[in-house]
């Protein structure tokens, strides 16, 4: 990410907070229509946060029943909070859904301690059910009207049942109950961390230090809440602690939790990590041995881009090995059972399975790996309890002895043929010690973007026949491996030792620790870039991952100084961009249906109402039978990407170097047409490629990027006036800038624009406004009008009487400078300063949410979809639409948005907006360039002649 994105982000974050912080301020103060307006906010900055979520969904829960509903149990799915249950409850039970209501209550009295709340929900709405729940300080509590029969005799549960069915809330899950989450961490010698009870969190965890004999345990109680965690889960208490180095006993410690298992990020040797030992340890193979092997030692190396891997491994052979697929398995559910499903079904007869249960409290997983073992499907390995991905590793890397071993995650998905094709990768050459497939979601190696959907097994099979089919048995060199799935040689494993279970805790850097020691040994890691695997991926851990990350990224760099770069230098340098190309290909050849033609849409990358254009041009020419193939900027400018909407396939390709290859590429498609719609983003070579296609094109005029660099007519922050003197124009480039990705004089962009119009069979504008200017720059231009729609279809606003209290003014879009950030900014300043009952609700964003709130007469909601604009509107309650714009606008979709939401608009008199209230009547016309103090003027008395018809 870079460093203006990442302070876009953190500026977005923070208006979020506000924006939370300011509505729950609001509820409490008696005002809930203003606190659901700031929850709304909030979540539409940040719609994925849970803690958002949570607050909006308990605002709604009176106003709207079944959109808090939806809220809740979006937030019930991914995280087990007892608010989102106890909210779901209630509004399933508002709605009538009464099932819904008594199994989220059920959810809510079986895994979470009782709380007050919890007692009064479930006493309205269960009342005659019963049910029971268990208080934080071990009481049972029991509500039934008939006698009812406790078991106890399960630790891990407690049974009450009635008449011989469980009571609601019945089995009570203790381990549940009792969960914690946390880290911890080696801090300047010492031990710092945090951890809270999800299910309990007025209980102060109780943590046990563990050292090796003779020192005793320790135990610690936290009951420190001061400050925040980030991350630390939804509706989060965690509590923190420190403990310094002179208080600690010398090496590695295990922090346990009271159920006896590590706290992540445990165990850790605070004074190693302080001394750098561990760095000396890991240059030494024989510091954690496979197999009982011992390597001669390796001094560290420098890991550069540009330095050369070392000669191969003395001993390195091409001998082959038989193969055990290690599978690591902790609980996991439906993905585990897949993935051992698809194991199964390709293992080869020479190949063993072995598992490794971590500690699954799953009964349905472990009856499973029971039947697995029983069947002798697969050996099992139990840990009692869960120890950590690399501990479980380790054990499966050990029962192998003398094989080799392929890693492989609990939630991926293999599809036919993938064994024997990984180990013909690794004997490929002698030195090659790790193999990865691509897969969906495996960092450096995912395909085919960096995120991407889960597929299922169908999709992961014929991804992986394509892979096949493009890049067969090809190896690529990467600096480290994958560990989804991972095929380790047994001669490196040899060599290097195993994964340091005693350094990375549970799990991450583990496999690039591995892979770094041998490259310093003369081993290579390579990606076999013919075969596909799926993985679900991102689940484990919970809230503690971010953190975990985190901690292990920067020991992993202290461990092996110049791991990041190396890998952001692969990263950048892209040696799997042709595999990755290859598999795109066929992709798209795969989605040619026989027979039929396409139709070629250029545009830019910028969204906005281009790209809602463009959108909806696409879909009509899909549903005419022709393929829609949208062109768009890449590589900074200097060529195009291929885009097929349906298949989400991106192909990129240089200008002008690949030109004929494109052409050919795209002719194969059989094009019919082009649609020229934006080249704004791209270079002056698409200008030749459209021509060497030799495809009739037609010109949708969008803006006026064809004769201004700067595209809107507006100089550093008003109209130009488009003077004739095109010097003129020369000078307001030169003085404010262009957003063209070449040097062009404005003679030169005009002249071109002109040869290239003239050419096209039909230049398209949506107004007759931008026709004519478009005609007047380009004399003798034939410029058809074509509305984005007809107006009169659109129903004529009703009479509004004004609403009580101020008077609101609706403004909706994405308001930049050219669509009249600061005409807003001032007039909102303007009826603070004068006390106006006048105030401004922006629909959807600005350029600078917080200047403009910081007036108080300002509201902005935050950006929204489409088609959720109109009655988004609607539910501001504005008295006036103002379209703020202060460019000859060339359509405004925001303008028909509002007169659909029942709103007469206000608009300057210039530009498309203008043309379609004069034609409609359906609103007023301001001059451009008045003063805030006259626009506020102006507005109060369109209220009036709004409300009066």
């Amino acid at each position: 990410m870079a460093a203006g994105d990442a302070d876009d982000t953190n500026a977005v974050i923070a208006l979020a907070r506000s924006a939370l912080a300011l509505g729950q301020a609001a509820i409490r103060a008696g005002d809930p229509a203003a606190g659901r307006s700031w929850l709304d906010r909030a979540h539409r900055l940040l719609p994925e946060d849970t803690n958002v979520k949570l607050a909006r969904a308990s605002a709604c829960l009176d106003t709207d029943p079944q959109a808090a509903a939806s809220l809740f149990q979006e937030v019930a799915d991914a995280h087990d909070v007892l608010h989102a249950w106890l909210g779901l409850a209630a509004a399933c039970h508002r709605i009538g859904h009464s099932h819904a209501a008594l199994a989220a209550l059920a959810t809510a009295l079986s895994r979470h301690a009782l709380a007050d709340e919890t007692a009064s929900l479930a006493d309205r709405i269960a009342a005659r059910h019963g049910w029971c729940g268990l208080w934080p300080d071990g009481r049972l509590e029991i509500r039934a009207l008939g006698a009812t029969e406790t078991d106890r005799q399960d630790p891990g549960a407690i049974q009450v049942r009635q008449q011989g069915a469980h009571l609601l809330g019945s089995p009570i899950q203790l381990a549940a109950i009792r969960r914690l989450t946390g880290c911890v961490e080696p801090w300047e010698g010492g031990i710092r961390g945090w951890a809270w009870h999800p299910a309990d969190p007025a209980r102060d965890p109780v943590l046990t230090l563990r050292w090796p004999d003779p020192h005793p345990d320790r135990t610690i109680t936290l009951d420190d809440e001061t400050g925040s965690i980030a991350d630390a889960g939804p509706l989060a208490r965690p509590r923190q602690f420190l403990l310094r180095a002179p208080d600690l006993p010398a090496g590695p410690v295990h922090v346990l939790g009271p159920d006896g298992n590590h706290l992540t990020g445990s165990p850790l040797d605070p004074g190693a990590e302080q001394a750098g030992l561990i760095a000396a340890a890991l240059a030494i193979g024989r510091a954690y041995p496979a197999s009982g092997a011992a390597a001669d030692p390796a001094p560290p190396a420098a890991l550069r881009a540009d330095a050369p891997v070392p000669a191969a491994p003395v001993g390195a052979t091409s001998r082959r090995h038989q193969a055990t697929v290690v599978i690591p398995v902790h609980n996991g559910g439906e993905a585990a059972l897949r993935c051992l499903d698809s194991v199964l079904a390709s293992l080869p007869d020479d190949a063993r399975l072995l598992v490794v249960d971590d500690g699954s409290t799953d009964p349905q997983v472990i009856a499973r790996l029971d039947a697995l073992a029983a069947g002798k499907a697969a050996r099992l390995i139990r840990h009692e309890r869960a120890q950590g991905f690399p501990a479980a590793a380790n054990a499966g890397i050990r029962a192998a002895k003398g094989r080799d071993v392929v890693l492989l995650n609990s939630d991926t998905l293999v599809p036919p043929g993938w064994l024997p094709r990984l180990r013909d990768a690794a004997y490929s050459a002698a030195d090659i010690g790790t193999v990865t497939p691509l897969s969906n979601d495996a960092t450096i190696l995912s395909y085919p973007a960096a995120t991407n959907p889960v597929p299922d097994p169908a999709q992961v099979n014929r991804l992986d026949r394509l892979a096949q089919r493009a890049n067969g048995s090809e190896v690529a060199d990467i600096p480290v491996g994958v560990g989804f799935c991972l095929y380790l040689r047994r001669d490196c494993l040899d060599s290097t030792g195993a994964l340091r279970a005693d350094v990375f805790a549970q799990g991450y850097g583990e496999e690039n620790d591995l892979c770094l020691r041998a490259r310093r040994l003369g081993w290579r890691s390579v990606a076999l870039t013919g075969l596909f695997v799926g993985h679900v991926g991102g689940a484990s851990f919970g809230p503690s991952a971010t953190h975990l990350r985190a901690r292990n990224a920067r020991i992993l760099e202290r461990l092996h100084p110049g791991h990041d770069a190396l890998v952001q230098a692969f990263i950048a340098r892209d040696p799997l961009a042709p595999a990755r190309r290859r598999i795109d290909l066929l992709r798209w050849k795969a989605a040619r249906r026989p027979g039929s033609a396409a139709v070629i849409l250029v545009t830019h990358d910028d969204g906005g109402g281009v790209e809602e254009r463009v959108r909806l041009s696409a879909q009509a020419h899909a549903a005419n039978g022709l393929r829609p193939i949208v062109l768009r900027p890449a590589h900074d400018g200097q060529g195009v990407a291929l885009h097929d909407g349906p298949d989400g396939i991106r192909i990129a390709y240089r200008l002008p170097q690949d030109r004929a290859e494109l052409v050919r590429f795209l002719r194969a498609d059989r094009p019919q047409a082009l649609e020229v719609h934006h080249f704004l983003g791209h270079g002056p070579a698409v200008y030749d490629l459209v021509t060497s296609l030799g495809l009739p094109y037609d010109v949708h005029a969008h803006d006026y990027a064809w004769l201004c660099p700067r595209v809107t007519l507006v100089g550093r922050d008003r109209y130009c006036g488009e003077p004739q003197d095109v010097r003129d124009c020369e000078a307001c480039v030169a003085d404010n800038g262009h957003f063209l990705k070449e040097t062009i004089s404005v003679a030169a962009l005009r002249a071109r624009s002109r040869r290239f119009l003239a050419a096209a069979r039909l230049v398209v504008a949506p107004s007759d406004d931008t026709a004519a200017r478009m005609r007047r720059h380009f004399p003798g231009l034939a410029v058809e009008t074509r509305p984005h729609e007809d107006d009169a279809r659109i129903p004529a606003p009703a009479r509004r009487s004004p609403r009580p209290g101020r008077r609101r003014v609706g403004v909706v879009g994405g308001i930049s400078l050219y669509k009249g950030y600061d005409v807003v900014l001032a007039c909102a300043r303007d009826a603070a300063r004068r006390d106006l009952d006048l105030e401004f609700v922006v629909v959807g964003n600005t350029m600078d949410d917080a200047r403009l709130l910081e007036t108080g007469r300002a509201f902005v909601t935050g950006r929204y979809r489409p088609e959720e604009a109109v009655a988004l509107i609607r539910a501001q309650d504005a008295d006036l639409g103002f379209v703020a714009s202060i460019w000859p606008e060339t359509w405004c979709l925001t303008l028909g948005d509002m007169w659909r939401a029942g709103l007469h608009a206000v608009a300057f008199d210039i530009g498309a907006p203008a043309e379609r209230i004069r034609r409609t009547g359906r609103g007023f016309l301001l001059p451009l360039g008045l003063s805030a103090s006259a626009i506020n003027n102006a507005l109060v008395a369109a209220v009036q002649a709004a409300g009066k018809g």
